[in-house]
């Protein structure tokens, strides 16, 4: 895989429709949707990712849209939201926040609201980005970390076809404070073929 030198002139879609979704990019009036999704189950949510806190109110999840709204156009953050296919309700949101353009390479994250998990969406989401990564972007590789103890989301990763490369222990501490082991987890360009048909 050639490395991109200048990922802003990057052509990519930027909506991917299935029969049980819609995955776009976000756009301003986003915000009141991905409040409601923040809102449903705060405790759980914020078992597992950091940045619940910062968006208490409707100004603070807009603003946060509109900048993942801008970072997907200059290419420096390509996160994409999982809605309701009247897009009216967000299940949640995913895609690529860690870049290494000269490999290609792609760190990978996802967020659920508790009522959207269970159905496949996640594992739909993330291989739909997986296929952004490697038939419209030309990556190498799309890789991406999980608590040890989040079952659910290494569960995932598995599912769709990624490995398991490393099981780092004690490797940092949560946004809790605690000491946690963490898997990594990549696909490579060159696994994408075998199995990109289960999710056709």
């Amino acid at each position: 895989m050639p490395a991109i030198e200048r990922p802003r002139l990057l052509e990519l879609p930027d909506r991917f429709e299935t029969e049980a979704f819609v995955m776009r990019t976000y756009r301003a009036g986003d915000g009141t949707a991905f409040l409601a999704a923040v809102d449903e189950d705060r405790a759980d949510l914020g078992q597992w990712v950091g940045w619940v806190g910062n968006y208490a109110t409707v100004e603070d999840a807009e603003a946060y849209v509109r900048n993942m709204a801008g970072r997907w156009v200059t290419r420096e953050g390509l996160i994409m939201g999982i809605f309701s296919k009247d897009e009216k309700m967000l299940y949640g949101g995913t895609g690529f926040h860690g870049f290494d353009w000269k490999v290609p390479s792609l760190e990978i994250g996802w967020f659920l609201r508790k009522s959207a998990r269970g159905q496949g969406i996640g594992a739909a989401a993330v291989a739909l980005c997986c296929k952004l990564a490697f038939e419209h972007i030309g990556a190498n590789r799309v890789w991406g970390t999980v608590d040890v103890l989040n079952d659910r989301s290494w569960r995932l990763f598995e599912r769709i076809g990624f490995t398991r490369e490393a099981h780092l222990r004690g490797e940092c501490r949560d946004h809790h404070g605690v000491i946690r082991d963490t898997f990594v987890y990549a696909m490579l360009a060159r696994e994408w073929p075998l199995i990109r048909t289960a999710f056709a």
